[in-house]
């Protein structure tokens, strides 16, 4: 029962995780099999923080702000689609090392520092460049530049398949060729991320995402706290190895809940049921 849930939330990023890549790939799908229209997706780029923020659809935002202030920071594990897609990664890692991590030492002043210098370049202006390190531009470029390319060409082959035994049933798409540059910066700043997600966990999403920095603030005193019962916990540091944030000392039997991105793990982890909502 005490993985319980984690399974809830691995459901919920999955969810949230498709449901954002169906809002790039479902127009080539319907296209594909001759539809007349695709399903509408366009509600999981709204749930998006920044996105959100810049429709100013103040209404997500605080709900987003609510949450994590209630909760911790729920959306950097389920909502956030970079976020899953560095937890696949890291997942991977675990099938071939168990190599613990050292727990990460909070930077409140740096997560401050970096909202702020984040909020200075929109208001000048400089929106194209304060979005370079917003996640879930990250990924929608990677979205539009590689994965829609791909599926379209997906498509045409299976539409040429199709014709040559005389089915019929796809239909050829136009692939949308992506800009040198627009590619190249795609693929890198996804797998640079990814690599430091393999090597050091969520180290991007608490030392270089806006975003998290933010809900890092607001999470600081979440009302339902995540934490270690003294008592039951003997610092065997399972919890400490399965942390993806870095946000527990299993010798000093702390848990960091404005570091904790509330994937869970540690709770299924945890053989003494220490680690506990």
């Amino acid at each position: 029962m005490r993985r319980l849930p984690k399974y809830l939330r691995v459901a919920a990023a999955i969810a949230c995780f498709l449901s954002v890549n169906a809002a790039f790939l479902a127009p080539v799908v319907a296209e594909t099999l001759c539809l007349e229209s695709a399903p509408d997706f366009s509600w999981a780029a709204k749930m998006q923080f920044l996105p959100a923020l810049l429709a100013l659809n103040f209404a997500v935002v605080a709900a987003i702000l609510a949450v994590t202030a209630l909760f911790g920071r729920v959306y950097c594990s389920t909502v956030c689609p970079f976020g899953v897609l560095q937890d696949v990664a890291i997942r991977i890692r675990r099938l071939f090392t168990k190599k613990k991590r050292a727990a990460d030492v909070p930077r409140t002043r740096w997560r401050v520092a970096l909202v702020g210098a984040f909020a200075v370049l929109a208001a000048l202006g400089f929106l194209s460049l304060a979005a370079q390190l917003d996640p879930y531009s990250i990924y929608g470029r990677f979205a539009a530049n590689v994965l829609r390319p791909a599926l379209q060409r997906l498509a045409n082959l299976g539409a040429a398949w199709s014709d040559a035994h005389e089915k019929y049933w796809l239909m050829g798409v136009e692939v949308a060729v992506p800009v040198v540059s627009a590619l190249a910066a795609a693929v890198v700043s996804v797998a640079v991320v990814l690599v430091l997600a393999v090597w050091k966990g969520r180290w991007f999403c608490n030392r270089l995402c806006p975003v998290g920095a933010c809900l890092a603030l607001a999470s600081r005193r979440p009302l339902v706290k995540l934490g270690i019962d003294a008592s039951k916990c003997v610092s065997c540091g399972m919890c400490e190895r399965v942390c993806k944030a870095g946000a527990i000392d299993a010798k000093a039997k702390t848990l960091d809940n404005a570091q904790c991105v509330r994937c869970l793990d540690c709770i299924g982890a945890c053989g003494k049921g220490a680690v506990r909502i």
